[in-house]
Formats: C-alpha cells, sequence, structure tokens
C-alpha cells in the first residue's frame, strides 16, 4: 500500500459521513414531501454540498502516483475534508430533533452557517492549490485556482446580500461551475 492509498482511506470515511448525511436529509424531504416546504436557495446549497464532495473527491487522484507525501500535506488534506463534511453536515437538516419540514425556514435561519463553511472550504482551497502546485508539484491544482476564485464570488454574494436573486444566483453559478470543472480537469481518470 502506498501513501495515496493510505492516506485516501482514511480520508474515505470522512467522505463517506459527509455523503451520508446529504442522502439521508435528501430522502427525507422526498418522504415527506407533502408537508415540506421548498427552499431553491437550500435546494442548490445541498446539490452544492454534493457536487463539491465529487469534485473534490476525484482532484484527489493527483496524488496517486505520489511516491511520498509530506505530513503538511497531509494536514491540509485533513483540514479540507473535515471542512468538506462540516459543509454536509451543516446542510443537511436534521429533522430527528424535532426540525420541522419548512426549508425556507431552515436557510433563513442556518444559511449563514453553511455559506461560511463553504467560504472557508474554497479559501482553503486555494491555499492547497497553491501550495500543491509549488510543494508537491500538482500542477493541476495550482491551475484549478482560475475557478476557485469565481467559485468564491458565488459562495460571498449570497453570504452578504440577501436578496432572494443572490440567494438563488449565487448557489446557481456555483452548480454550473462545479459541473463544468470536473469535464474541465478530469475529463478522464488514467492509471499513468
Amino acid at each position: 500500500m502506498g501513501p495515496f492509498e493510505f492516506i485516501i482511506l482514511f480520508f474515505s470515511f470522512i467522505y463517506t459521513l459527509a455523503l451520508t448525511h446529504l442522502l439521508f436529509a435528501a430522502t427525507r424531504m422526498i418522504r415527506h414531501r407533502r408537508v415540506l416546504v421548498f427552499s431553491w436557495p437550500h435546494g442548490l446549497w445541498m446539490l452544492n454540498g454534493l457536487l463539491l464532495l465529487a469534485s473534490n473527491w476525484i482532484s484527489l487522484w493527483d496524488f496517486h502516483r505520489a511516491e511520498a507525501m509530506p505530513l503538511a500535506i497531509i494536514a491540509m488534506g485533513f483540514v479540507f475534508v473535515i471542512g468538506q463534511y462540516f459543509i454536509c453536515a451543516l446542510v443537511a437538516p436534521d429533522f430527528e430533533d424535532g426540525e420541522n419540514y419548512d426549508m425556507k425556514a431552515f436557510h433563513a435561519r442556518e444559511g449563514g452557517t453553511y455559506m461560511t463553511a463553504s467560504l472557508v472550504v474554497v479559501v482553503v482551497s486555494l491555499i492547497a492549490n497553491t501550495a500543491a502546485g509549488a510543494g508537491a508539484g500538482v500542477d493541476n491544482w495550482a491551475r484549478q485556482n482560475v475557478v476557485v476564485l469565481a467559485m468564491a464570488a458565488t459562495v460571498v454574494l449570497p453570504l452578504f446580500v440577501r436578496r432572494p436573486w443572490a440567494q438563488v444566483a449565487g448557489p446557481l453559478v456555483l452548480a454550473g461551475l462545479l459541473l463544468a470543472f470536473l469535464p474541465i480537469y478530469y475529463p478522464v481518470l488514467t492509471r499513468g
């Protein structure tokens, strides 16, 4: 087992827990759809949690040929994966603790929290991409900062502009950027 397999195995547990939060909340929302008050901003942020999780999981493939992984890179990855977990856990309503099914109220009350977590992950991404490009020779990550900077703007807009158009436009554009990210940077995963 190489360093990549060793680290990705550990990270996979955290990614799995994050995905579980999203899937569990989505199934609860579907099950209780008759009483659910749907919120487009909240729904888009849940979608972005999923897209961000998938995009960042796939981007870890860039380390699969690493013969050695410095502790600083592992630590940065750990911080990053934990940030991903927080986004997914915070955006997923916990219906079991008396939470009602009003997603508009949930977004109004909790949106700032999961948007802030998203902004933290974007900032950590900028730092990690720069460090990976300069220190670990992962040039693909350094090039990704162009898209990540655009993602930062899509998170900052709804975080500070509470108007309905900004609450939808920010996460909608972010979803578009995340959907474009994979075909641009990872159209195929190769062994070599």
